[in-house]
């Protein structure tokens, strides 16, 4: 019995000392935050944003933390070529100023991102200095699967076809602005062939991420840890009025019945384009339509996700938008996954994600990029 109680005595004491609720509190410490990131075979296209982190108990507005009087440059790890950065708004910095010279021009062009090199993003401040690193994927190559058949609910069985994911391969960066100038002039003098896939609307082919897929893109998923595919529809901007309705109880008088997407019992001009679905399913899956100060609806473009496996099936989700569309599938560098694999939709506010930005925060990270064409039309 005694034994007992003396093991009983040492156990509490052990729980006593271990329990110590003095907590250290650790005190806060600004910090830069910078994120950025660059692209194989062009030159820089995205700004670096600098900014600094601020305390819980700061009274202090977001727009108040941009930083606009730093020293941003990035260096070529092989060669030690350096490119120095422009403050060109709020806290954002670019190679090119507002008012460019011809020799920063040149410099912005000759400095082109190569594959599989490192890449040092500086940042100087008087809070301090910090330092991001990434190296740069190596080239990723793209093609069309045979995904075969596709089994609907109601028992209806599809083929999944292959199109042309190549049909921009060989592209120079001067030839692809003009495909963001006039993309319709450009696909024509260019003889670019675009296949067409038909989106449509229904059980088999809007219900979830498992819905039919509309074709799929392969890649060497071994040697890309994460892929971020960008749908960006080249003629999302394209206004009309508002399409005709035989059903509809609202009417224009030299029409008829029409969709009246901004709901002003007034056909007007409205982004024609728009894939327009106000069902629940689509709802949960898409979320409400943002609309503009005309209350006309519209969808962010482009249309951004990330996938870590291949092939990958392009369905309905992919599209916002009917026309043609510039699909790019980016490999994104090691930083870019350490970065976003921890809490990546930030439910947890006391995580921090794993940061390349030594004695900073955010992430610099590099991608390459394969990009093709597809025109998505509407199912008459």
């Amino acid at each position: 019995m005694k034994t007992s109680i003396l093991h009983l005595m040492i156990f509490s004491n052990i729980i006593f000392y271990s329990c110590d609720f003095n907590d250290q509190s650790l005190e806060y410490e600004d910090y830069l935050v910078i994120f950025g990131s660059i692209v194989a075979n062009l030159p820089v296209s995205d700004t670096v944003s600098v900014s600094r982190s601020a305390s819980i108990l700061e009274d202090i507005q977001a727009q108040d933390l941009w930083i606009d009087d730093a020293s941003v440059y990035l260096i070529d790890d092989s060669t030690k070529d350096t490119l120095h950065f422009f403050n060109v708004g709020s806290g954002k910095y670019f190679p090119l100023p507002a008012e460019p010279s011809l020799e920063n021009i040149g410099n912005y062009l000759n400095y082109i991102i190569q594959p599989g090199q490192t890449y040092h993003l500086v940042v100087n401040h008087d809070m301090g200095s910090v330092i991001a690193t990434t190296t740069v994927p190596n080239e990723m190559n793209i093609s069309s699967p045979d995904l075969g058949e596709y089994n609907c609910p109601d028992g209806e069985t599809l083929l999944t076809p292959s199109i042309n994911v190549n049909n921009l391969e060989g592209l120079t960066f001067d030839e692809l602005l003009g495909l963001s100038i006039n993309h319709e002039d450009f696909i024509a003098e260019n003889s670019i062939h675009v296949d067409t896939v038909t989106y449509r609307i229904g059980d088999c082919f809007t219900k979830s991420f498992a819905s039919y897929p509309m074709f799929g893109v392969d890649f060497d998923a071994d040697n890309h840890k994460t892929v971020k595919i960008l749908s960006y529809a080249l003629d999302a901007n394209k206004r009309g009025l508002e399409p005709l309705d035989s059903l509809s109880s609202i009417l224009d008088p030299d029409s008829g019945g029409f969709f009246d997407y901004n709901y002003n019992n007034i056909r007007d001009s409205v982004y024609i384009n728009l894939i327009y679905d106000t069902s629940i399913g689509f709802r949960i899956w898409k979320g409400r339509y943002p609309r503009d100060e005309e209350n006309t609806p519209y969808r962010i473009n482009p249309w951004q996700w990330n996938v870590e496996t291949a092939p990958t099936p392009i369905m309905w989700l992919y599209f916002d938008y009917y026309g043609l569309h510039l699909m790019t599938f980016r490999s994104t560098s090691e930083s870019y996954f350490n970065y976003f694999s921890g809490d990546p939709l930030g439910q947890n506010i006391y995580l921090l994600p794993d940061s390349n930005v030594e004695g900073g925060l955010g992430v610099f990270y590099s991608n390459y990029s394969s990009s093709f064409v597809v025109y998505v039309r509407r199912d008459e």
